[in-house]
Formats: structure tokens, sequence, C-alpha cells
């Protein structure tokens, strides 16, 4: 096969792999440029151009010597992710240094089915040249056909184990993304360092291996194939092993980041409960204080009444029209709804006063339940966010109401929405557009806790209709869970 077209296999094989390289610092960078399809091909020929480049150099090179091409071939990859790329340096180590991992031990691990393909097309070919001599076929038509078919036979091999490792190679780097925590995710040093390690040994135990093969014969990797045929299966196993460990690292990595945030929020949900807490406390004096003020008021409205009455029986147009004042601001003191419980009546109150500032048709039907099943505070959580949700997404109306089926009781709170609803990783819960993402979108996952201490659980749907964008959260509670 000749020299032309082993290069230009090779420059393909550069050219797959700088495309599958943008794809990867995609997936970990933000973009910085304005056309992704012009931006991958420079990214592509520029990879292709100095991989291609720096590998004819060093072809003189021993064995072992080339192996510490992963230097240059990490800091073509830091490079170009920052051209690409928005800047994001710890990131960027990352991703040049686990795709420079895998793609070198990729190259091992292929390197073995290489030797047992060309041990296998030995065979079968000197058999085809046997043959063709028995069926009288001249010498010079054997030559030429010798030549052709082994050429293409060596091709094929060739061709064929850098395709299998271009798709190891994606099928690796795709478990490294679907592990990986989402890009608003900053990455600090000691994260760095906690994935970059695995990268880095399992690196080193791969150039290790490769070492202590080429110093038992300083000729060709592939007699050691030959002298030990156990490593024709332990050496391919034992470099996926190490990407393997690679990919659990980084799944490693997220379960954690996923247990911190999951302890934040615990904590924010424990602070806000408490806030509740005080709220309710504070409220219920409130009322109370409410209840008995309306009531003296009332008297005190009555007496001045009579009192104007007796001195001008006649009436007195101005002392009438003060009355009726009065009697109208007593009057607002009321709560238009009556729930069955003075925290509800305040926080449906106050939801209703607040979709009346923003001009938003407020309807309320919710009762709350008198057989004493569920905690005031746990209802005055999942109402009060519910209810809040609800007013920072709605336009035009907004609803709540409760029933109850047999020992079941339903909480449902509806609002129409404009735009379109992103949803969180976990596809659950739809995502906050607030910028402090730790501190906010965290009203349905309290809805939620609190739902799942009565046996119960949240259902999210969205419709529309004639336009109309309808948000409906159903909250279902049984009974308290004993423990």
């Amino acid at each position: 096969m000749s020299d032309m077209t082993m290069n230009a296999l090779d420059f393909l094989v550069q050219l797959l792999a700088g495309a599958l390289a943008f794809w990867y610092a995609g997936r970990f960078l933000r973009s910085d440029f304005e056309s992704r399809r012009w931006a991958l091909f420079r990214w592509a020929a520029l990879y292709a151009l100095v991989q291609f480049s720096f590998s004819t150099l060093t072809t003189e090179w021993k064995p072992y010597e080339r192996f510490f091409a992963i230097v240059p071939h990490f800091a073509l990859l830091f490079l170009l992710s920052g051209a690409f790329f928005a800047k994001d340096k710890f990131r960027q180590v990352f991703v040049a240094a686990s795709f420079v991992s895998g793609w070198d031990i990729l190259r091992f691990a292929v390197s073995p089915l290489a030797h047992a393909a060309f041990g296998a097309w030995g065979p079968a070919w000197a058999w085809a040249v046997n043959k063709a001599v028995e069926l009288g076929v001249s010498a010079e038509t054997v030559l030429f056909l010798m030549q052709m078919t082994n050429d293409a036979a060596v091709f094929l091999i060739i061709a064929g184990c850098r395709a299998l490792q271009i798709g190891l190679l994606a099928l690796y780097l795709r478990g490294i993304v679907r592990f990986f925590p989402p890009k608003d995710y900053a990455l600090r040093f000691h994260d760095s360092l906690f994935l970059l390690f695995p990268c880095a040994v399992a690196l080193v135990l791969d150039l290790t291996v490769r070492m202590l093969a080429l110093s038992a014969d300083n000729s060709a990797l592939m007699l050691i194939y030959d002298r030990a045929p156990s490593t024709l299966l332990l050496l391919p196993l034992a470099s996926l092993l190490l990407l393997g460990m690679v990919v659990s690292s980084v799944a490693l990595f997220r379960g954690l980041v996923q247990a911190k945030d999951e302890e934040q929020k615990r904590l924010l949900l424990e602070q806000s409960v408490a806030g509740v807490r005080r709220e309710v406390e504070e409220l219920q004096d409130v009322y109370a204080d409410l209840k008995g003020l309306r009531h003296d008021l009332r008297n005190h409205i009555a007496s001045i009444a009579a009192y104007a009455k007796r001195i001008a029986p006649q009436g007195d147009a101005q002392m009438d029209a003060y009355l009726g004042q009065m009697t109208d601001a007593v009057a607002r003191l009321d709560f238009a709804d009556d729930t069955g419980n003075p925290i509800t009546d305040v926080i449906v109150h106050q939801a209703r006063r607040e979709a009346e500032r923003k001009g938003i048709v407020f309807a309320a039907d919710f009762h709350w339940p008198q057989d004493g099943r569920f905690d005031i505070y746990d209802i005055s959580v999942i109402l009060s966010n519910a209810l809040t949700n609800g007013l920072e997404a709605a336009s035009e109306e907004i609803s709540v109401r409760s029933y109850e089926k047999g020992r079941l009781f339903f909480i449902e709170a509806a609002n129409d929405f404009t735009g379109e609803l992103l949803w969180d990783d976990s596809g659950e819960f739809p995502a906050t557009n607030k910028p402090d993402k730790a501190t906010h979108g965290m009203g349905l996952m309290n809805i939620r806790r609190c739902a799942q201490k009565y046996k119960g659980e949240i259902n999210i749907q969205t419709t529309e209709e004639n336009g109309q964008k309808r948000f409906l959260l159903t909250v279902m509670l049984y009974e308290k869970d004993s423990d």
C-alpha cells in the first residue's frame, strides 16, 4: 500500500477525531462563535493539520519517545478550546486531559486487534496464492493479484481498527458527557483535581505498560503478542477498564455534586419552614388582633351613630357620610375568603390582594379540612409556595381550590403563563430563570417534600387551548407518615 494512501487515511482519521473533539468541547464550554458549522470546519482542519504534521515529524522517534506526544496534543486541545469557546480554564484542562487519555489508551487497545487480523490474513492469503497456482494462473497475474489483494486487505484492516478506535472514543466521551454536571456548575480547583487524577493515572498506567512491553524487546511491540498470546486479550481489557475508571470517577463526581446540592436545598428548606412557622405565629397574632379590632370598631361606630342620632334626630349629612366611610374602612378588614382556618385565610387574602394589584383575576375555593390530619405549617408551605409561583408566572388569571375524596385531600393551583416553560435536568420541575439558582426555584421542591410527609405526591400538567397556555399543579395528601 502506498504512503500516499496511508497518509490520506491518517489525515481523515485526524479530521474525524478533530470533529469529535469539537463536539466534546461544546458539551462543556459555552459557544463563542456565530456559525457552528464554520467553527467546526476550522477546528477540525487546524486539529488535523497540526496532529498530522507532528506525527510526520516524529516518525523517526523511538517508540517510547512517541508516547510523550501527549504533551503537544494536550496543549493543542487546550488552546483550541480557549479560541473557539468561552474561556474556562478548569473545564478546558479537563476536556483536553480526558480526550488525550482516551485517544492514546484506545490506540493501544486496538493494536492487538490489528495484530490478530494480520495473523489471520497471512494463512488466508497464502491459501489464495496456492489456489491460483493450482488453477494455472500465470506468474505475472498471480503477482499482480497478490499485490492488489494484500494492499486492499492491509488498508481494510488498518481502516477498520482506526474506525473502531474512533467509535470507542465516541462512546467513552459520551459516557463522560452523560455524567458530567451541567454547564452552569462552576468547577473549582479541588473539583478539577478530583477529575484530573483518574485521567492522569489511566494515562500513566497505559504508558507504563507500553514501556514495559517494549523493554522486553527493543524492536516491535507485535513480538510481545506472539510470545505472550494472552496479552491479546489482557491489554485491550486493561485499556477499556482504565477508560471505565475515568467515566466512573466522573459519575462519582456528579453524585457528590448532587448530594451537596441536595444538602444545600435541605438546609434552605429547613430555613424556609422555620420562616413560615414564625410568619404563621405572627399571622395568628395579627389575625386575633384584627378580629378583636373589627369587633371593637363596629361597636364604637354603632355607639357614635346612636349618639349622633340623639343629638341630631333629623340626621346630619356630614356625620352620616363620615360614619359610612368608617364602616367601609372596617369592612375592608374583613377577609373575603373563609377557608376554615385563620392562617389559610390570611395566605389566600394576601394572594388576592397581590392579584388585584397586578390586575389578575383571582378565584379561590379553598377549604381547610377539619379532621386534624394535617399540620397547618405544612399546608401553609404548600399553599403559600403554590400561590407565589402562580402569581409570578400569571398574566391574566390564577385560581386555587381544594377538595376531598375519601381520605385523600387535594389542592389545585392553576394559572396562565406566556413564553416557553423550561425544565430542569431531572425533567420533574420547571427550571427557574432567576440568576441566583441556588436560592430560587425551590418552591415546587418544598411543596413536594411537604406532600411526601403525608404519603402524597405532586403532579404538574401544562395545556394550551386557543393560544392560551395553562399551568396546573395538583398536590395530593393522604395522612401523615408515622415515621
